[in-house]
C-alpha cells in the first residue's frame, strides 16, 4: 500500500516528484527506480507522522530543505 501511495504521490506532487528523480539520477549511489520509490514511500510516512503527531502543516519548503544535496546540484 505504501509503495502505490508513492506511485501516486510522485506522479502528482512536484516536491516527491523532484525527490524521486534526485535519487534516480544523482552521481553518487544513484538508486533504481524501485529503491527510489521506496524512499520516497518512507519519506511520505515521515511527513504524515510529522503532521499527525504535532498538527503541522505541510510546507513543500521543508520538505525540500531536509534532502540533503551537494552545492553543484
Amino acid at each position: 500500500m505504501l509503495y502505490e501511495a508513492a506511485v501516486s504521490v510522485v506522479s502528482h506532487s512536484a516536491e516527491f516528484r523532484s525527490i524521486h528523480q534526485y535519487y534516480t539520477t544523482r552521481e553518487k549511489n544513484p538508486l533504481k527506480k524501485m529503491q527510489s520509490m521506496i524512499a520516497v514511500a518512507c519519506k511520505l510516512v515521515r511527513v504524515f507522522y510529522l503532521i499527525l503527531k504535532t498538527g503541522a502543516t505541510y510546507d513543500a519548503a521543508k520538505l525540500m530543505g531536509d534532502i540533503r544535496r551537494p552545492a553543484a546540484a
